[in-house]
């Protein structure tokens, strides 16, 4: 009995030590899993900066999570985050040329070693880390070499971040078909492979792209448009920061398509998931913003007739908005004030916007009006003469010190815009040279 009692015994202390071992272990891997750590090598690069970055949602700027001085010809350089990451595409640059940049596909956990010995991103090397070895073989590689190795790429690594991006760098590429039937199925399969609530597609550099390839993945129109922004946002967490690119992407892509007449896709996105703003995802100044927009789609919607309103030139001639919109084809109407900064950052471009309009389409009738929306009519006439706007513009002020007109065409903001055709239908809300352009040339 006391042989079989030791073996139990040692059975059972084995079994103790490889529990305690195995603990240990486990207790160590998920302590390296947090975070990342990059040990970079140096090499006959000093006096620069390695700065670490990622671009985030719809923003085309880098963000920089973390930057060294390169003090030594041979230097090491580390990058560490010991917190718990969402997997994201980093940019490794220097600072006096952060558009010359090594990508890298960070997990959760990645421990990457790479050499740095000149200031080409080109020729710069990662040792270890499998996973970024081959990803910076793709971004060297052949052009023509790129579609295959990015879908060996995605096969082999099915769980990592570089995933979803090869994946969407896939969905960006695919030529949009003219056959209807093959344009719906690419739409509704669009989001099969990767869902809308994945978190890491707020940290892919190609989120703008991807966002715009579907949604004109079909014909621009209301109908469409609103099944895109439910496609994308029903049942999205409101608290999460894909609902929050989303829905700015949204709105900001709307405006780009303004000259299709997008308000009531507007309208629906502002009611349905911007106008309660439950979740605080819009700060007040977006939320004055979008508002602000749907009140005015409310009040005077595309393709309605601008009202009648009578204004005044500063040597006190009248004229109302109606006599200048019948003698020409096309009139943009500008509420400005001269103290507002946007305003005196952007009269200038709309000023030469406006001049090149008449010299390169001569035969086209155009007419910029702009129109004082405060009471600085001294500082206006000031900023009329400084910026030679009596020679591109039918300069006007309100005759009311009230500016009832404010309130009917919610103009209260500035700057405010109008474009006019012949009858005084309102083509666009907005300083939109794309879309300006589409309506001239239609």
């Amino acid at each position: 009995m006391s042989s079989i009692q030791n073996n139990i015994k040692i059975i059972v202390l084995f079994f103790v030590i490889s529990s305690c071992f195995a603990q240990k272990k486990q207790s160590n891997k998920s302590v390296t899993q947090q975070g990342y750590e990059i040990t970079i090598k140096t090499e006959n690069i000093t006096n620069e900066t390695l700065q670490l970055s990622f671009v985030y949602g719809t923003n085309k700027k880098s963000f920089v999570t973390d930057s060294i001085v390169i003090k030594n010809t041979n230097q090491k350089v580390v990058f560490k985050e010991s917190k718990k990451i969402v997997g994201a595409i980093y940019r490794l640059a220097l600072k006096s040329n952060p558009n010359n940049f090594l990508e890298l596909a960070l997990d959760n956990g990645s421990i990457i070693n790479g050499t740095i010995a000149n200031t080409n991103s080109k020729s710069w090397s990662i040792a270890s880390n499998q996973l970024n070895k081959d990803f910076v073989a793709y971004q060297n590689a052949p052009k023509a070499d790129v579609p295959a190795l990015r879908n060996e790429l995605i096969k082999k690594y099915p769980n990592s971040v570089l995933q979803i991006y090869l994946w969407a760098e896939n969905k960006i590429g695919t030529q949009k078909s003219d056959d209807v039937k093959e344009q719906e199925s690419f739409y509704t399969t669009f989001f099969d492979q990767v869902q809308p609530s994945e978190k890491r597609l707020a940290f892919l550099p190609n989120i703008n792209k991807l966002l715009y390839k579907f949604v004109t993945a079909q014909q621009i129109t209301n109908e469409n448009y609103k099944k895109h922004i439910d496609k994308l946002l029903k049942g999205l967490d409101c608290k999460t920061q894909n609902f929050t690119i989303f829905t700015k992407y949204l709105v900001a892509n709307i405006a780009f398509f303004e000259s299709n007449n997008l308000e009531e896709t507007y309208n629906h996105l502002y009611e349905k998931y911007i106008k309660d703003n439950t979740c605080k995802a819009f700060s007040d100044t977006d939320m004055n913003k979008y508002s602000n927009e749907f009140e005015s789609n409310k009040k005077v919607p595309l393709l309605s007739i601008f009202p009648e309103l009578t204004f005044s030139t500063k040597d006190s001639i009248t004229t109302t908005i109606q006599e200048i919109y019948a003698k020409n084809d096309f009139t943009l109407v500008t509420f400005f004030s001269p103290t507002c900064q946007h305003c005196i950052d952007k009269m200038p471009e709309i000023k030469k916007f406006m001049d090149n309009l008449k010299e390169k389409y001569p035969i086209k009738n155009t007419q910029w009006v702009t129109i004082l929306n405060d009471r600085e009519e001294n500082k206006w006439m000031e900023f009329l003469e400084k910026n030679q706007l009596e020679k591109s513009a039918i300069n006007l002020k309100s005759l009311d010190q009230n500016r009832a007109y404010q309130y009917s065409l919610n103009a209260y903001s500035n700057p405010s815009y109008f474009l006019l055709n012949k009858e005084g239908k309102i083509l666009l809300k907005s300083f939109n040279n794309k879309a300006i352009l589409e309506i001239i040339n239609k």
